[in-house]
């Protein structure tokens, strides 16, 4: 004998399946876009961690000696390289611009020109950065799959007294 469902039954049996298929319908939408939401939060991120990483490097390089100004930046670069996760990795200095560009590069020639005098060096310096973001959805949506990359500039001022080595 068939036994038929009885009209209250089948009304839960099918709102059950109304609602499995609401909930797939939901959730095709909802898991891109928290995704999406995800790979921009990483975005920012790393444009952030980018200009403090430039930033930090152009406040080592006017801090001190002019004629080692280069290492000190290029330390704050390989510390943010060895601390960079997966997704943000490949920090490099781009540029690095003295203002005067001619007296910097060697402080024992400023202080034979003053007669071993020495004196007051000031200008600025430039540092530019960049670094390759990878996230998970977007760059495959814009760039085909390529990271994406951004670039930060610090201008600092700075000023340097040269010893006195004249006897």
């Amino acid at each position: 004998m068939i036994q038929l469902l009885s009209p209250v039954k089948y009304r839960s049996a099918r709102s059950r399946g109304q609602s499995t298929v609401e909930l797939c319908a939901g959730l095709i939408i909802l898991v891109p876009l928290v995704l999406v939401l995800f790979d921009l939060a990483v975005i920012v991120i790393g444009v952030q961690v980018n200009d403090q990483t430039c930033r930090q490097a152009a406040r080592a390089a006017s801090s001190g000696d002019p004629a080692t100004a280069r290492q000190r930046a290029d330390a704050i670069i390989a510390r943010a390289n060895q601390q960079g996760s997966s997704m943000l990795s490949n920090f490099t200095l781009d540029q690095f611009i003295f203002n005067p560009g001619t007296v910097l590069t060697d402080t024992d020639a400023l202080r034979a020109s003053n007669g071993g005098f020495g004196g007051t060096v000031s200008g600025t310096i430039t540092v530019e950065t960049t670094v390759e973001i990878r996230p998970f959805i977007v760059p495959q949506v814009y760039s085909g799959g390529a990271p994406l990359t951004f670039r930060a500039s610090q201008t600092f001022p700075f000023t340097y007294l040269v010893p006195n080595e004249a006897t």
